[in-house]
C-alpha cells in the first residue's frame, strides 16, 4: 500500500486481508475503517476517493483482526442492547443471547417490584447498567473475582451515571454481599476446561469468563446452592446450550420446586429461572 491511498482502495485491501479471520471481511474492513475515520459506513461509500489518513495506523487495525482479535477489543468498546459498552482485553465481550437474560429478568423485576438484586461476575457490567438503566428505584450489587471486570464495569457505570445505585465489589460469588436480595443474577463461567474454543474467543478472551471447571457445570451449581442457601427468591442464569439435562437432575437432586429453561434465538437451550 502507498502513502496516499484511497478510500475504495483501502477498503478492498483490508476487505482481501480478512477474509480468513471474519465471516464479513468486507463489512468488517468499513468498520475498522469508519471507527479509524471517526466517521459512519454511510460516510465510507459517499466520499470513497477520498484519501485516508495515517493509513500505517489503519493497516495495523486490520492486521490485529486478520490475526482473528476481536473487533470489540480493537475498537475498545461493544455494542449490547441499546447502548456501547468500555471493553479491554481481560473482559468478557457481552454477547446478544444475554440480552434474553435481561429481558427475562426485567418481566420478574416489573411483576414482583424488586428493588434490590446482585449480579455474580459483572464483567463490562453489561447486565448490571442496561437493568439500572430500566429500572430507576433498582439497587444492585455487582460482583466479580478479577480486577480488570472490576475496573471496566465502573468506568462504564459512570458512563452512565448510575455509581449512586450499582455497587461493584471484589467477591468470590455472593461471599462479600451482606444486604437482603431478592435476585440474583448471573452469566457465569460454564465451558468445560478441555472444550476447544475458536481462535479469536479461545486466544484473546479471559479464561476465568469462560470456563467453569472440568465439567464446566460446577460454577452454575454452587450459584445454585449458594442463592438457596441464602433464601433469595429468584434467581437467573445463563448456561451452556447441553446442560440442561445435568442441571434438571441437580434441581431435583436439591429439591428446587420451580424452575424454567429458555432458549436463545438459534433455539438451543441458553439458561434457567429459578424460583425458590
Amino acid at each position: 500500500m502507498t502513502k496516499t491511498i484511497t478510500i475504495k482502495e483501502s477498503l478492498n485491501w483490508a476487505e482481501a486481508q480478512l477474509q480468513q479471520s471474519c465471516q464479513r471481511p468486507r463489512f468488517e474492513a468499513e468498520l475498522l475503517l469508519a471507527h479509524h475515520l471517526q466517521k459512519n459506513r454511510t460516510y465510507l461509500h459517499a466520499f470513497d476517493d477520498k484519501h485516508v489518513p495515517e493509513i500505517e495506523t489503519f493497516k495495523s487495525l486490520v492486521s490485529r483482526r486478520a490475526n482473528h482479535e476481536p473487533y470489540e477489543y480493537i475498537v475498545g468498546s461493544a455494542s449490547f442492547y441499546d447502548i456501547d459498552l468500555k471493553v479491554e482485553a481481560g473482559v468478557l465481550i457481552p454477547r446478544p443471547e444475554t440480552e434474553i437474560l435481561i429481558d427475562l429478568v426485567a418481566k420478574i423485576i416489573e411483576k414482583e417490584a424488586i428493588t434490590s438484586i446482585a449480579e455474580i461476575g459483572v464483567g463490562s457490567g453489561a447486565i448490571s447498567v442496561v437493568l439500572a438503566r430500566k429500572f430507576p428505584n433498582l439497587k444492585i450489587i455487582a460482583t466479580d473475582i478479577c480486577d480488570t471486570p472490576i475496573k471496566v464495569a465502573r468506568q462504564n457505570i459512570k458512563k452512565f451515571a448510575l455509581e449512586n445505585r450499582v455497587k461493584v465489589i471484589k467477591s468470590n460469588l455472593l461471599d462479600e454481599v451482606h444486604e437482603p436480595l431478592e435476585l440474583v443474577v448471573s452469566n457465569p463461567p460454564y465451558i468445560a476446561d478441555d472444550f476447544e474454543l475458536e481462535k479469536n474467543v479461545g486466544e484473546y478472551e479471559p479464561a476465568q469468563a469462560l470456563f467453569g471447571g472440568m465439567v464446566g457445570d460446577e460454577l452454575l451449581k454452587q450459584i445454585v446452592l449458594d442463592v438457596k442457601e441464602r433464601g433469595v427468591p429468584y434467581l437467573a442464569c445463563e448456561m451452556g446450550y447441553d446442560q440442561k439435562e445435568a442441571m434438571t437432575l441437580f434441581f431435583n437432586e436439591i429439591g428446587v420446586k420451580s424452575f424454567t429453561f429458555y432458549k436463545d434465538l438459534t433455539g438451543h437451550d441458553r439458561g434457567f429461572i429459578i424460583t425458590f
